[in-house]
């Protein structure tokens, strides 16, 4: 039981790194404009693929980010603007 405890300490203590991926897509995409997916992906060479590509799902699923499907298994993706006020 000791032990469930001390990881549940630690695992509150370290940073999430999915948090920082999200952080940094969203920046690149407030520069840069509208990014696909691999765009993105090479923006971000420390991290996965596969982590980009959840922080993505994340951003989407929470509204922050649009997905429009390109065609050919492309995605672009830009910020959700209907926050910002005007449409």
């Amino acid at each position: 039981m000791e032990s469930a405890m001390d990881s549940l300490s630690l695992s509150r203590m370290e940073p999430n790194p999915t948090y920082g991926v999200e952080q940094r897509l969203l920046a690149a995409l407030k520069v840069q404009g509208v990014q696909t997916m691999e765009q993105l992906a090479s923006l971000q060479p420390t991290v996965s693929w596969a982590q980009v590509f959840l922080a993505i799902d994340r951003l989407s699923r929470s509204g922050l980010v649009f997905l429009r499907r390109e065609g050919g298994g492309r995605y672009s993706v830009s910020l959700n603007r209907r926050d910002g006020g005007t449409t």
